[in-house]
């Protein structure tokens, strides 16, 4: 391990001169994504971001064998069924509360003590408009009967919004280079929307999304818009059978009943045609199908009735977990908010909210990286309640973070070096793109400190942490008063965060327990703009220096997804290891490799 200062060395005492770069050479060009990766719907356009995340076809095809023996797809949902089966009703609404808030709203508390500070200083709203002027924002806890149709609605908190570079007054908010940072520099290009097509849709190849030009007359692509535009309600007309006559049928759907209505699994996938034939067998009566419909506030379904010669269609081939099994157990208050009329509108892989709790996570983190562990904990919080939620397995919660921290570091980088890979001097003007993130770093800084009432972030902290000390009522961090997660406990130096075991803790929720029993023994390789995420934690680094400490705390290879994409590296980032001190990911590693 490179050997650095000590655990103390990236404190703020001179942290003007410490942000500088710390020499100037021509460095690495970032190929994995590029500085110029595209990631669109438009099926011209295409999406190279897909490249992050293309292992995962070869798993749906596959099923391979886990360490334990059993099918990853397999345990991969039967995760899902457990963890919703024995929901507390606490985890409901955890899960409630992070499918309905807006997600960069809803990881805001995982700044701790300092979350009203920065929420005030951004304009913070639980709507999608502006504070008039500067005013007091806290962080807005809810409980479920706030989601009932009778108090706030199932909608409450959706519009909430992270931030605004003006008041509505049009006065600027002091955090303005903060909001601009986060609102659009590490948002640029970051919807999951073109990954979730392609393989909610996947026909065989990737090609036709990461290279547009490659197809050829016949060949349909996964982000055509029929597919988007299609309506069980109000378009049964938008696509037929010839539309999904390509689709990939999952080896592992063999593991579930499929529906009667659907016959067999090719249908199931696919859809089908309803002939006359069919519905006389059903009695005279229209075909329906599960969850092609419409549910109303208690979960009840009324559904989608089809008649001879309409298409049904089928679930595609990367599903959400409900849809795929009646054993999974989605809260009754999200029902009315599930898409019953387009199923190819509605893949599971990657987790949307997901890619943007950890976009927002891992940008706040690097405004204010004395609370990174934090925030990364409750990105992955925010993950595993769409487990709990029913939405999502843990490969797509998995594919999500690749996806968020790949993108977050590129954008990061796009803006601080040039485009021969040389650091770029962010202090000056001159260099507006890093000129402008250095502004939103060390104003975030000032801001903090000032509202705090003390000379930097972590003397904050420090009397914050002191003050609480004693305080079980954790109202501002869900569980946690400085921040950090207090299944931790600093005085034995115990963090459940670093043990790949615990469910409970950030590592685990990396891999979920998904090793391959046949994988190849990879070191890892960091892509040359990940060092870009730990510049202000480790501001006196160089970039060679940060780039190892990613290396030397990543997660050893065999883990279903963190390998085998096209563009690799992302997967077995360990950040909470890497941010957490010089030693910190011993223990993990360690016990990782033992197995």
């Amino acid at each position: 391990m490179i050997s650095l200062p000590s655990a103390n060395f990236w404190k703020y005492a001179t942290l003007g001169a410490a942000l500088l770069p710390a020499v100037a050479h021509a460095g690495s060009i970032p190929t994995m994504p590029p500085v110029n990766f595209t990631n669109s719907s438009t099926a011209s356009v295409g999406s190279t971001i897909v490249n992050l995340l293309d292992s995962y076809t070869r798993l749906m095809q596959v099923d391979p064998r886990l360490h334990n023996g059993g099918g990853l797809m397999e345990q991969n949902y039967q995760t899902v069924i457990r963890m919703t089966q024995e929901r507390t009703p606490a985890q409901t609404l955890a899960a409630i509360h992070d499918d309905r808030t807006s997600q960069p709203y809803s990881v805001l508390n995982g700044l701790g003590p300092l979350t009203s500070y920065f929420m005030t200083g951004i304009g913070s709203s639980t709507t999608a408009t502006p504070p008039a002027s500067l005013t007091p924002t806290s962080y807005q806890v809810t409980t479920l009967q706030d989601y009932e149709a009778s108090a706030q609605g199932i909608n409450y908190l959706n519009s909430a919004t992270i931030g605004f570079a003006a008041f509505g007054n049009g006065t600027a908010t002091p955090l303005a280079d903060a909001a601009n940072f986060l609102n659009t520099t590490i948002r640029n290009n970051a919807s999951t929307e073109p990954p979730k097509r392609t393989f909610a849709r996947y026909m065989g190849s990737t090609a036709p999304v990461v290279n547009p030009a490659s197809i050829t007359t016949g060949v349909i692509s996964p982000l055509d818009a029929r597919y988007a535009n299609y309506n069980a309600a109000s378009n049964k007309a938008g696509l037929s059978v010839t539309d999904t006559a390509q689709f990939v049928v999952p080896s592992y759907f063999s593991n579930f009943a499929v529906p009667t209505a659907y016959y067999n699994t090719l249908n199931w996938v696919r859809g089908f045609t309803v002939t006359p034939a069919l519905v006389a067998a059903n009695g005279g009566r229209p075909i329906t199908v599960p969850n092609v419909g419409s549910y109303d506030a208690a979960g009840n379904f009324t559904p989608t009735q089809f008649v001879a010669g309409d298409y049904v269609p089928g679930i595609g081939t990367a599903p959400r977990p409900f849809r795929l099994s009646t054993k999974v157990k989605v809260p009754t208050l999200l029902w009315q908010v599930a898409n019953g009329t387009n199923p190819y509108g509605d893949g599971a892989y990657v987790s949307g909210h997901t890619n943007l709790a950890y976009n927002q996570a891992l940008g706040l983190a690097f405004l204010v990286p004395q609370q990174f562990e934090s925030l990364l904990v409750r990105a992955a919080d925010l993950g595993n309640n769409r487990i709990l939620a029913g939405m999502h397995s843990p490969l797509d919660v998995i594919g999500g973070r690749i996806e968020a921290t790949a993108i977050v570091a590129t954008n990061i980088y796009g803006a601080l070096y040039d485009t021969s890979g040389n650091r770029l001097d962010w202090t000056k003007s001159t260099n507006a793109a890093a000129y402008a993130i250095y502004q939103a770093h060390m104003k975030t800084q000032k801001y903090l400190a000032q509202s705090c009432g003390t000379s930097t972030v972590e003397a904050c902290l420090k009397r914050a942490d002191g003050a609480h000390d004693d305080d079980h009522d954790h109202r501002d961090g869900r569980g946690r008063r400085d921040g950090r997660d207090h299944d931790r406990d600093d005085r034995n130096k115990f963090d459940c965060n670093l043990d790949p075991d615990d469910s409970r803790g950030y590592t685990y929720r990396l891999t979920y327990g998904l090793a391959l029993a046949a994988s190849m023994k990879l070191p890892e390789t960091v892509p040359v703009q990940a060092q870009a995420l730990l510049l202000t934690r480790y501001p006196y680094a160089t970039d060679e220096q940060r780039t190892e400490i990613l290396r030397n705390t990543a997660l050893p290879a065999g883990f279903a997804l963190l390998d085998g994409n096209t563009w690799d590296g992302w997967g077995r980032l360990n950040l909470y290891a890497a941010v957490n001190g010089q030693d910190s990911f011993f223990r993990a590693v360690k016990k990782m490799t033992a197995r």
